[in-house]
């Protein structure tokens, strides 16, 4: 064995933090009825009944606030959603429609058909 290695087995191991027995004293004192409690039907029961509440004074809550944006034409976050999809379906269509038309102005080129007006140009009516 090498001195360096020898000297790293003889050399004490740092002790624990001096946090670390109050800490874990605490944790013993807390953690068997913290673990009852919350096993319990009780708690369970507690914990549903709280969350439903919750639900209903949320939806309570959005329902007064939309209508108090909706009585002076302001719009809603739901409204907001609402545009905001509409839009991004509007962009996928544009977006669909000037990749065909970049298809459709390839395809006439490669087909030499460079000086053929387009369809709506012929149509009755229009100059």
């Amino acid at each position: 064995m090498s001195e360096e290695t020898a000297h790293a087995k003889t050399r004490p191991k740092p002790s624990r933090a001096w946090w670390r027995p109050i800490v874990d004293g605490i944790d013993n004192f807390v953690t068997p009825p913290a673990n009852a409690l919350v096993r319990s039907n009780v708690f369970a029961d507690t914990v549903s009944t709280l969350t439903r509440l919750e639900v209903r004074l949320r939806r309570r809550a959005e329902r007064q606030s939309t209508w108090l944006l909706h009585l002076y034409n302001l719009p809603t976050a739901g409204d907001v959603r609402r545009m905001r999809a509409q839009l991004s379906a509007l962009q996928a269509q544009v977006r669909d429609v000037s990749e065909r038309l970049e298809d459709l102005q390839h395809e006439s080129d490669r087909d030499g058909r460079r000086g053929v007006k387009p369809a709506t140009a012929n149509k009755p009516g229009r100059r």
